[in-house]
C-alpha cells in the first residue's frame, strides 16, 4: 500500500530508501520488483539489532537510512512508516507549505486510523505544533541543526525532534487538511494491546520531562474521548507515574525539559484563558 502511495505522488522523491530490517515474509521480493522499475527506489537491508524496545529499534532504522543519503544534495527529508496510505498530492501540498514559510522546519499532515475496517480519527491535542513521526517531513537545515533523531528507550523521538527544532528557532506544524490513512493505531505494532501502548506513552511523557500538570490536564481531557474510555487515560497516567519509580533518570537534558515545560504551561494558560484558536 505505501509503495503504491508514493509512486503515485505528483512530486516524486529524488531517492527513496525502503528499509527492510529482517522481515520474514516476501517483503524483499516485492520491493525488488519496484526497485527494478523505478530508479529512485533503493532497498536497504539491515540486520535486526538486539535493541530492548520497538521505539529504540525504529529510531536506529531511521538513522541508518539517513547515513545512506546524508551526502546527497537535497532540500527535504521525509520519514514514512510502512502502514501509511497517502493521497497523490500529499508531498506536493507539504512542500508548498514549506515554500510559503521559510521558518517552517518540520511539517506533516494528520492521520486517521483504520480500526475494525472503519475510519477513526484519533484524539489530538487542540493545537497544530505536533507532527506525527510516521509522516514527518523535515527541511534539511532544520534536521541538521538539531543533530537528527535521538534514540529514546520508550519512544518520543519525533516529539523530541520537533521540540529541539523550536528551541533552535524553527516552526513545526501539522496541517489537518492533508489527511493520510494509518492502517495500524500508534503504538500497537506487533499486536501490542492498546492499554500497553497507552502505558508506554505515559512512560515516554515522563522520559521527555512532561510537566505533571500538563499530563494531568491532557489525560482528563481524553478521559471520555479516547477509547477505551477512562482506561486509556488511566493507563497513560499510570505509565507516567511509574516513570518516577521505574526509570527515574531521564534521557534528555535539563535545558530541554525546562523548554518543554515552559511551552506546556503557556499552552495550558492559553487554553484556560480561552485564547486558543483551534487549528484548521
Amino acid at each position: 500500500m505505501v509503495i503504491k502511495s508514493v509512486i503515485k505522488q505528483t512530486i516524486l522523491p529524488q531517492k527513496w530508501l525502503i528499509i527492510d530490517d529482517g522481515s520474514t515474509d516476501k517483503t524483499n521480493e516485492i520491493i525488488k520488483k519496484y526497485e527494478e522499475k523505478y530508479n529512485f527506489i533503493t532497498l536497504l537491508k539491515l540486520n535486526r539489532e538486539e535493541i530492548d524496545t520497538y521505539y529504540g529499534h525504529r529510531t536506529h532504522v531511521v538513522l541508518a537510512g539517513y547515513r545512506e543519503i546524508e551526502k546527497l544534495q537535497y532540500d527535504y527529508l521525509g520519514i514514512l512508516d510502512a502502514d501509511i496510505g497517502l493521497e497523490p498530492t500529499y508531498y506536493e501540498n507539504i512542500l508548498n507549505e514549506f515554500d510559503q514559510n521559510p521558518r517552517l522546519g518540520i511539517a506533516s499532515g494528520f492521520y486517521v486510523d483504520i480500526v475494525n475496517g472503519k475510519l477513526q480519527e484519533p484524539v489530538r491535542d487542540p493545537d497544530e505544533i505536533s507532527t506525527p513521526g510516521a509522516i514527518q517531513v523535515f527541511r534539511r537545515q532544520c534536521y541538521e541543526s538539531i543533530g537528527g533523531f535521538q534514540v529514546l528507550e520508550y519512544g518520543g523521538d519525533d516529539t523530541l525532534a520537533e521540540t529541539m527544532a523550536r528551541m533552535n528557532g524553527w516552526q513545526t506544524r501539522h496541517f489537518n487538511q492533508y489527511q493520510v490513512i494509518h492502517y495500524r493505531p500508534v503504538g500497537q505494532g506487533k499486536g501490542t494491546h492498546i492499554l500497553i501502548a497507552k502505558y508506554r506513552a505515559g512512560l515516554s511523557e515522563y522520559v521527555l520531562g512532561t510537566h505533571p500538570l500538563f499530563l494531568l490536564a491532557k489525560s482528563f481531557r481524553r478521559f471520555f474521548l479516547e477509547k477505551p474510555v477512562v482506561l486509556a487515560s488511566t493507563a497513560r497516567l499510570a505509565g507516567f507515574l511509574s516513570g518516577y519509580f521505574v526509570i527515574k533518570k531521564r534521557d534528555v537534558s535539563d535545558e530541554i525539559i525546562k523548554f518543554i515545560r515552559k511551552e506546556q504551561i503557556q499552552r495550558l494558560w492559553k487554553y484556560a484563558s480561552g485564547k486558543h484558536k483551534p487549528s484548521t
